[in-house]
């Protein structure tokens, strides 16, 4: 087979052979469609184990972007250009964190846990992929007009190329308002106010959808775009709007190449919006939303929810099907979102405890886990409300 991913191979022979990068390229391209997505998928694991991102992954950018680019090519688009995306998302985990992903970490830990050696190593590899994803963004961007996981796909990697070039924003534009597919529109959209905002432009009601709507996901996505504005724009929200924003975190999860923000969870990037909007309100403000937000959240996971029965040993357990697939459920990513917006900035007041402990007994009291608990210092508070139910019950 000559494909273009044979050209690729001279620069990985120095990757042991049970890798098979070569390989899983070549049937990435000239494979069936379901072959391509396994090969990418494979491919992909190796280049990002565990957020790790591996040297091989500095010279397969072109390569990458020469097996999707070829128009009318039966490969997996979208499952690689997921892949890209995500190796960006963590090629720049050194930076300030990225609007969307899930979950949302404060910057300061972004950075604290990498030597200087590790530091420079992975900016490298970022660097040049941005050069190249923007030296060829004209022929990528024509892929918008793909089919749907394809176009979004292609959003969600310019939204992890974090740049500023203004053909980011106006290629975003086009999918705002040429799609005729609500996916990708929404996709877009969301994109586009965290650009904007990166351009430092204000929220402009005219891109995000204009007037009100009764779909749940389309008011709460036009509020999104609102609290990832300005403090201007924030500061002009209103009642209808924090009520869409808080229904917006109710919402359940869906297929991750379909929306592929906060890990396939819209309840995750209202959530993220939510900390946004709320980080000049008062602490009683914040807790009093986090609480109805997360009652909501709650209550609309345990109406959609499956439970699946394992047999083990004598002992029958259930898990959480949702929790099985993804590890976190949509009212986990609320509550990590509601932590950061009560605790993120290390306020350790009276108040501060008080209001935690309100919205920690309710996380407790339903089972919500905390898996960053340790993150906000906040193990103890967790053990004494445990202790406090354990007694009352």
């Amino acid at each position: 087979m000559m494909g273009m991913a044979n050209g690729a191979e001279w620069q990985l022979l120095s990757f042991s052979s049970e890798d098979n990068m070569p390989g899983l390229l070549c049937i990435m391209e000239n494979g069936t469609v379901e072959q391509s997505a396994e090969a990418a998928t494979e491919l992909f694991e190796q280049l990002c184990h565990e957020d790790v991102v591996s040297d091989a992954a500095f010279s397969l950018a072109d390569t990458l972007l020469n097996i999707v680019a070829v128009p009318y090519k039966t490969v997996a688009k979208a499952v690689i250009l997921n892949g890209m995306a995500n190796l960006l998302r963590c090629a720049s985990a050194l930076d300030a964190p990225i609007f969307g992903t899930a979950p949302l970490k404060p910057a300061a830990e972004t950075t604290s846990c990498f030597k200087n050696v590790e530091r420079e190593r992975v900016a490298a590899i970022a660097h040049h992929w941005e050069q190249v994803l923007l030296q060829r963004l004209p022929e990528w961007l024509e892929l918008l007009e793909d089919e749907e996981t394809t176009a979004i796909q292609v959003v969600y990697l310019l939204h992890m190329l974090q740049s500023q070039d203004e053909r980011i924003e106006a290629g975003l534009q086009r999918a705002v308002y040429s799609s005729h597919r609500n996916r990708v529109r929404w996709n877009a959209l969301t994109a586009l106010s965290y650009c904007r905002q990166r351009l430092n432009k204000p929220f402009s009601p005219a891109i995000a959808f204009g007037q009100h709507c009764g779909d749940t996901i389309y008011e709460a996505l036009r509020v999104v775009c609102m609290c990832v504005s300005s403090d201007e724009t924030r500061a002009t929200m209103h009642t209808d709007d924090w009520l869409a924003l808080s229904k917006g975190c109710a919402l359940p999860r869906t297929d991750r190449l379909l929306f592929p923000w906060g890990d396939g969870a819209p309840a995750a990037i209202c959530a993220q919006a939510a900390v946004y909007a709320l980080r000049q309100t008062s602490v009683e403000e914040r807790v009093t939303f986090w609480s109805e937000t997360l009652e909501k959240s709650i209550q609309a996971h345990q109406l959609c929810a499956r439970k699946v029965t394992w047999e083990i040993g004598g002992s029958i357990v259930q898990w959480d099907e949702e929790w099985l697939q993804w590890n976190w459920t949509a009212p986990m990513l609320v509550a990590d979102s509601m932590l950061l917006s009560l605790f993120g900035e290390g306020d350790s007041s009276t108040e501060m405890t008080v209001g935690l402990k309100r919205v920690l007994h309710l996380c407790i009291q339903h089972g919500v886990e905390l898996p960053n608990a340790e993150r906000y210092c906040i193990q103890h508070l967790i053990h004494d409300i445990r202790l406090e139910i354990d007694h009352l019950g």
